[in-house]
């Protein structure tokens, strides 16, 4: 049959109108703009506030990855410490005030509460992303060490969560956007479109589990803001870096020890920032008094050390370019941990991904170096450390090890160090298993709040009706009358009993709740037989169903015994509900004792 362009148009457009899963697609497009028009307001006024507040007032040495030329042009002067102590110090607090007045799920780096909200079913204000934007901006600008990508996945995570509100979606729909709005503020602010896909369905949880219903509309999403931010900004990779191979045998020796010094790192940081964390919580006074304290204990490192303060990302093309000392690189690794803790834990609003990719880089980096010191043979070249180590540093302590490796290789342009970043990613992650720097998260779908039903479902669907069903059981014929029915009951445990002909055939059912009705009726007793009293639409099962399928069959209906007929419709045994019931407990028990 000779099908016309047009008649094969007409029915693409057709099945798209109908399938859920291209509704689903065009919502992430949408979403996708809105990340990535955020994600440009987002970087342009941090450009200009940090370069404004940072370095023409205090004369801050900001740097910046070699592909990111800032929007106003950097002015050489002395350092003037007490300015930026005091301007990062009034940031601190003024970005505090406004989180207090107007958001408070907006302090802190943005990805923890858009896991926290995805897991507990929670909405995103509408006020979140704008109020994530000011404030980012300022704890940002003002040189809070963090990073900008975690305020860009929540500005993205609430544009999605809205668009779902405003299209009436579901809440399952809703989370999904939630996601693809994530993955593009990533995508775009971090020119990483595919990392950022995979890293937004990846984060969620601790083991190795994804919500891979969501991948495509993050996806679509993560691409379509990260061309919309690459128009405005440029098609390049964030920083530049030499060609590194891996054609070194001896360097699989390096790369293991640099996995383990990862590990060892992360588990160190882990626990500086839980504990920063947990001292600021216990002092009593508002949010914008600990901001403002977090960025004037900030503000003294850098007086000291600038590159403890600020985004880091000049620490970061530094290293790769081989500009730094590897004793100057392992130190900042260090000094960052702890200036990265206490800017967090302090409540301002910057992001966790950035700092923990900057130790990484610093830390791989001067592991490179020093291994090179020691041994020559053993590096060809400490750059390559240091991106192998952000990788692995990142993998230890975010607990994402598949999308860390694409988003390090998209955001240096440098595909040729896959193979060690697996071999790191994969020791660092195996090793750290207990650990995760992202509280929010759980160890994998089972644990979440709202895929647990999901799991009992799949337990009950392995359960089959010939598994639990009993094949003794008491029935009776159609003219049995209701003195013996009566008897039966009183001497069985069955509150049910089956009405069946000479060949097993079903009838119908006699109920204790009709029998109630009639109980008081001595006189109706000698006369009344089952099939008078028998409920003929009768629910059956068979005994291969499972029994997910039959608490659906059943519903809300007051049916107690559900009796199990073979091909042919002979009763061969009953269920009850009571049998169901217990079998859906102790799989929900087991599943708590799972989670606990």
């Amino acid at each position: 049959m000779k099908v016309s362009a047009l008649s094969e148009l007409m029915f693409v457009i057709k099945n798209l109108r109908r399938s859920q899963t291209s509704k689903m697609l065009i919502y992430a497009s949408i979403v996708g703009v809105l990340a990535g028009l955020g994600a440009i307001a987002f970087f342009i006024l941090l450009d200009l506030t940090s370069v404004t507040l940072m370095n023409h007032i205090a004369g801050f040495p900001l740097s910046h990855p070699t592909n990111e030329e800032p929007l106003l042009p950097l002015v050489h002067k002395p350092f003037n410490r007490i300015a930026f102590l005091i301007i990062i110090t009034v940031g601190g607090f003024i970005s505090g005030l406004f989180i207090h007045l107007l958001a408070e799920e907006t302090k802190g780096g943005g990805t923890g509460e858009v896991i926290k909200a995805y897991h507990n079913n929670k909405p995103i204000r509408k006020r979140v992303p704008f109020v994530k934007l000011l404030v980012s901006v300022i704890s940002l600008g003002v040189g809070g060490a963090g990073g900008r990508e975690g305020p860009a996945a929540q500005i993205g995570a609430g544009f999605g969560y809205q668009i779902g509100k405003l299209f009436h979606l579901s809440d399952r729909d809703k989370r999904i956007l939630m996601l693809a709005g994530l993955a593009g503020g990533v995508g775009a602010i971090f020119r990483s479109p595919m990392g950022a896909a995979i890293y937004a369905v990846e984060v969620l949880y601790q083991d190795i589990d994804f919500e891979y219903e969501a991948l495509l509309p993050a996806a679509i999403s993560s691409i379509i803001a990260y061309s919309i931010f690459s128009a405005k900004f440029g098609w390049v990779h964030m920083f530049s870096t030499p060609i590194m191979k891996f054609n070194n045998i001896y360097e699989f020796i390096s790369y293991t020890i640099l996995a383990l010094v990862c590990s060892f790192s992360a588990i160190i940081f882990i626990n500086i920032f839980n504990k920063t964390n947990e001292t600021f919580s216990k002092i009593k006074t508002p949010l914008y008094i600990k901001t403002a304290l977090g960025g004037f204990i900030v503000g003294l490192f850098a007086m000291i050390i600038p590159d403890a303060a600020g985004m880091g990302y000049g620490i970061m093309q530094k290293a790769f370019l081989n500009k730094t000392a590897f004793t100057i690189l392992l130190l900042l690794g260090f000094i960052r941990m702890i200036t990265t803790s206490v800017t967090l834990g302090s409540g301002n609003s910057v992001g966790l991904f950035a700092p923990t990719l900057v130790i990484g880089t610093a830390i791989g980096g001067g592991i490179g170096g020093l291994l090179k010191h020691l041994s020559p043979f053993l590096v060809n070249n400490p750059a390559s450390f240091a991106i192998v180590g952000m990788a692995g540093f990142f993998a230890a302590t975010n607990k994402t090890p598949l999308s860390i490796i694409i988003v390090v290789a998209e955001i240096t342009g440098n595909y040729e160090l896959i193979v060690p970043s697996m071999w790191v990613v994969s020791i660092s992650f195996l090793l750290t298993t207990r650990y995760s720097i992202e509280r929010h998260q759980v160890k994998d779908r089972a644990h979440s709040p709202i895929h647990k039903y999901e799991y009992v479902r799949d337990v009950l669907e392995g359960i089959k009706v010939k598994d639990l069903m009993k094949k003794e059981f008491q029935s009776v014929t159609g003219n049995t009358n209701l003195t013996k029915i009566y008897e039966i009951l009183s001497e069985s445990k069955q509150t049910d009993i089956p009405v069946i002909d000479a060949h097993n055939n079903l009838q119908g059912i006699v109920t204790l709740h009709v029998l109630k009705t009639i109980l008081g009726e001595n006189e109706l007793a000698d006369f009344l037989v089952a099939d008078d009293v028998a409920n003929k639409d009768v629910v059956t099962a068979t005994q291969e169903e499972n029994l997910n399928t039959l608490l659906h069959k059943i519903g809300f209906k007051e049916i107690n015994t559900i009796p199990v007929v073979d091909e042919k419709g002979k009763v061969i045994g009953i269920i009850t509900r009571k049998d169901i019931i217990k079998a859906y407990n102790d799989a929900t028990e087991k599943l708590h004792n799972k989670s606990a």
